[in-house]
């Protein structure tokens, strides 16, 4: 008994020496977010027309982002303004040239199962030019640090085309597994239609609600969730402390997108705490 309580003492003065010698250490993920680029191939466009400022537009923003030291970019979705290859391929052909990790969200006008690009073409593309998109997945994840994970969420029908956010059963299983799994990491979603909007739209919202609702209350380790679609922002918190992000468009003046930083504490051998989103909107042009 007396050489446990030895072990005991010597084990809580070496922890006490561990957290007095490692103060709290301030971590930043830096990153940004834009969304509804509604690219066109140019030869497809008129020259006059504001559709054809959106390659300037992007390009410059691709610049932007290279002056930048952000961990990662995500593409909200409505990248392309028609869903077709050239549009895709042209889209892509600009944004490779981001040096840091990209992204993609797929929006509605994306995939258009009857007159345009299905699902699993779309992500065959874009699994093609992007390094980061190699699962030609929908819905996936990534972990940008030991803290947090960002899940990037299908909220698109796979059916009859719709503005409306569709999420379906297994997307929402798939959801609830992931974010039970990394209980012990804070979690960030990225998805095209906004849970909290902007502003009242019932051709926009998203259907079934209600399920998509009970996954998000399940868990306490979502942070926030951004999204774009009615190209309008908004910062809202809700009851549970989860920050709902809406990014305007890019292709709309004034060309903005979201730069972003989360901040938090970190303690060797605790857990991260204090995480804090701060943010500004910054043209790309």
């Amino acid at each position: 008994m007396l050489y446990k309580k030895v072990l005991s003492n010597i084990f809580l003065v070496f922890t006490a020496v561990i957290f007095c010698a490692f103060p709290v250490c301030a971590k930043e993920l830096k990153f940004a977010v834009v969304s509804d680029i509604n690219y066109a191939n140019q030869s497809a466009t008129d020259t006059d027309s504001d559709a054809s400022k959106i390659p300037t537009i992007l390009n410059a923003f691709v610049e932007r982002v290279n002056e930048n030291n952000y961990d990662f970019v995500v593409f909200l979705g409505d990248n392309i303004a028609k869903s077709n290859e050239k549009n895709l391929e042209g889209f892509l052909n600009i944004v490779k040239t981001v040096n840091t990790p990209y992204y993609l969200v797929m929006g509605n006008q994306d995939v258009h199962k009857i007159s345009g690009l299905d699902k699993k073409e779309y992500l065959k593309i874009v699994s093609e030019h992007n390094k980061y998109q190699k699962k030609k997945d929908a819905s996936y994840y990534f972990y940008p640090n030991k803290d947090v994970i960002v899940i990037v969420l299908d909220g698109v029908s796979s059916g009859m085309p719709t503005n409306h956010g569709v999420f379906s059963q297994n997307t929402l299983k798939w959801l609830d597994e992931l974010l039970t799994k990394n209980e012990k990491k804070k979690a960030v979603i990225f998805q095209h239609v906004p849970y909290i909007a902007p502003y009242e739209n019932p051709s926009y919202d998203i259907l079934e609600k209600t399920d998509y609702r009970a996954v998000l209350s399940r868990h306490d380790n979502i942070i926030g969730v951004f999204a774009g679609h009615y190209k309008k922002e908004s910062a809202v918190k809700d009851d549970n402390g989860v920050m709902h992000i809406c990014v305007p468009a890019l292709s709309q003046h004034p060309y903005s997108y979201l730069d972003m930083s989360l901040r938090y504490k970190k303690i060797p051998l605790r857990k991260a705490k204090d995480f804090v989103f701060d943010g500004s909107l910054k043209p790309a042009i």
